[in-house]
């Protein structure tokens, strides 16, 4: 049985009930790790699994917050209910959310259906931090059937996308961020639907040409093969058309049973991460309280030995250490 505090238990209540504000309170508890946070998320697990997750990525500036905007109102006239998670950069003072895409988005606030929430990269390489999964877990878990993401598009979030997301969807544009973007081979094999936006722009027709080979040379051994939807997103053109191909991998991907083996990758994946960072705190935990980093340092420093063995000795003394915890709770 998972024991949840009551003030806890009464904002899952009234979040489950639609209370935006207690689920905004929610996502702060679980963004933050908060206490009784994983009391919270194991309460909810069994609620969960019903919404499509969509993420959204690619180089800055080429019109990705106006695209979800345009998704999301779509989505909220053929009565679907919308999460919208945008993944900002984190402050490097206080480590939070930048709130840019929030900001961009704001007319989309009066629609009841649509809920809007920038969260942290908390500089995780990827733009993707285990925060971003838990809340777009609670998201389906109260009820929001359509989730989208929309990641920072630096670094390595175009990739990491895809360990969240049912379909990955990468935005381009000929006019904006070097054209070596579009052709990294991680981004070409994890995208499941290419998106050139602004394509009203001179060289769209080249620039499309080139994602199409592209597309092939990757995915030579994909049974699907991801589709080129241009947009203007600015003025809703090519929106519903991209909503027709997300509807229509979420079909293939039923059709050929790859739905649950990717949930099933996704899950053993995000379990093993669990795993190396409850390693990694416990390591850190260990150091601060049996040995100091510097006193190692030191030890190596003077003598003079590498830090390959001084790494071997320091590993065995903590995994002693986690024996002995292991022995002591047994008795």
């Amino acid at each position: 049985m998972i024991w949840v505090n009551i003030y806890d238990m009464k904002l899952l209540e009234d979040a489950l009930k639609g209370s935006a504000r207690a689920l905004g309170r929610l996502i702060s508890l679980v963004e933050n790790e908060s206490h009784g946070f994983l009391d919270i998320l194991k309460y909810i697990y069994p609620l969960t699994g019903k919404a499509k997750i969509i993420g959204i990525t690619g180089p800055p500036g080429v019109g990705k917050s106006t695209l979800v905007a345009q998704l999301a109102k779509i989505y909220c006239r053929k009565n679907h209910s919308i999460g919208i998670l945008a993944v900002d950069p984190s402050s490097p003072i206080s480590g939070g959310s930048l709130l840019g895409d929030r900001i961009r988005m704001a007319h989309l606030f009066p629609e009841k259906n649509i809920f809007i929430r920038s969260l942290s990269s908390r500089g995780t390489l990827g733009g993707i931090s285990q925060a971003t999964m838990n809340v777009a877990r609670l998201l389906d878990a109260v009820g929001y059937d359509i989730i989208i993401i929309e990641t920072v598009g630096v670094g390595q979030d175009e990739v990491e996308i895809i360990n969240v997301a049912d379909t990955a969807i990468v935005v381009l544009s000929s006019g904006f961020g070097d054209e070596i973007q579009a052709l990294k081979a991680g981004i070409m094999e994890v995208a499941d639907i290419f998106v050139i936006n602004k394509a009203d722009q001179p060289d769209t027709a080249r620039y499309v040409s080139t994602i199409e080979k592209m597309i092939h040379q990757f995915s030579n051994k994909k049974s699907w093969m991801p589709p080129i939807v241009k947009t203007i997103a600015l003025t809703n053109q090519g929106c519903e058309e991209l909503i027709e191909k997300i509807n229509e991998h979420t079909l293939f991907c039923k059709q050929n049973k790859t739905l649950i083996e990717e949930k099933r990758k996704k899950n053993i994946l995000e379990i093993k991460r669990l795993i190396e960072r409850k390693i990694r705190e416990d390591i850190d935990l260990f150091f601060e309280k049996k040995h100091s980093l510097e006193n190692l340092y030191n030890k190596a420093i003077n003598e003079k030995k590498d830090p390959y063995s001084i790494a071997d000795e320091a590993l065995n003394a903590f995994w002693k250490s986690c024996k002995e915890k292991m022995e002591k709770a047994a008795k």
